[in-house]
């Protein structure tokens, strides 16, 4: 199935000034215009997509949005503000992402409108910037990212644990990512005692195929029933959209499990068979969840377990996730 996205053109500057607002008291997803457009929009859809656009003059002129937007400080000041977001934000002109990553990067990124949007002092009638007192980015950016865009209800969340472990318990088949079967490893490996916990089902999972070895994994694509009650999981989607490309890496982190394994979405193994068949093809985590060299190369691929692996994956494998021997 192929899906369309509507990208909305986004100055950089214009997710700081909504930042502002917010600090400010006046939530501009009660008013009119641009910026109330835009919280509207992303809040419908945190995975909205946003592009960052700005007006250089280097090879980047292709994307270019004209200076309609451009706010009163002059040309130079409106250019160096986005140019300068974008470099804290490790971004280029034209890049895009889903609102929830670019508002959640400004945030950790950008500290202060300081030598953005204003400046301690003018150094010309060029470089007056905006208002100091205008901007409230620091106090906005203090209420953290559920100001900005809202996180799920901690009862809805709890709602979903429920039904979610009901329904694994009574299932005659699991169906788990594949990149999950390394995350349940880690989960037996890093506890003395296996409990429940409210962020997900992996203890769940594990509690399963210990009592029935046999039952059948199915392999699926996306979100499996580990992730209802997580943070990052939108029901609405049936999506993930967890942490910095959280989504993005463990998709890739899920087709590297089923490389190695010799299988495809959709295949179903025992659970005895197929945990045996992975602690024997991925003996640690640095093949996957390294990426195979342990080399960090951007926040949307970190690598997970540290570069040299996991000793959680290894114990759980030593020990058969308590089942296998």
């Amino acid at each position: 199935m192929v899906c369309e996205y509507d990208s909305l053109d986004v100055r950089p500057y214009e997710l700081m000034h909504i930042v502002s607002r917010i600090g400010e008291g006046r939530d501009p997803d009660l008013g009119d215009g641009r910026l109330a457009a835009i919280l509207c929009a992303v809040r419908e859809d945190p995975a909205r997509p946003l592009t960052l656009r700005c007006n250089v003059s280097t090879a980047y002129a292709y994307q270019n949005p004209g200076t309609e937007l451009d706010t009163p400080e002059g040309t130079l000041f409106n250019v160096r503000r986005d140019l300068r977001i974008l470099q804290r934000m490790g971004l280029v002109p034209g890049d895009t992402r889903p609102a929830i990553e670019l508002f959640r990067r400004l945030l950790e990124n950008v500290e202060s409108g300081r030598g953005i949007l204003w400046f301690e002092e003018a150094t010309s009638s060029a470089w007056t910037g905006e208002p100091r007192e205008t901007c409230f980015y620091e106090q906005g950016r203090a209420l953290g990212l559920e100001a900005i865009l809202p996180a799920r209800a901690a009862s809805e969340m709890a709602c979903a644990k429920e039904a979610s472990v009901q329904q694994m318990y009574e299932a005659d088949l699991l169906r788990i990512r594949p990149h999950h079967l390394m995350c349940m490893s880690c989960f037996y490996g890093g506890h003395e005692v296996l409990a429940p916990i409210e962020e997900d089902n992996l203890f769940e999972a594990i509690d399963v195929v210990q009592q029935r070895p046999a039952i059948p994994i199915e392999l699926v694509r996306g979100p499996c029933m580990i992730c209802p009650p997580c943070h990052g999981y939108d029901p609405a989607g049936d999506r993930c959209i967890a942490g910095v490309g959280m989504a993005l890496r463990d998709e890739l982190k899920d087709l590297d499990v089923l490389q190695r394994l010799g299988m495809a979405y959709g295949d179903r193994l025992p659970a005895r068979e197929l945990f045996a068949r992975l602690y024997e093809r991925i003996p640690s985590t640095r093949v996957i969840c390294g990426h195979g060299d342990g080399v960090y190369r951007g926040p949307e691929w970190r690598v997970c377990g540290g570069p040299e692996g996991d000793a959680r994956y290894v114990k759980a494998r030593d020990e058969g996730l308590g089942f296998l021997f």
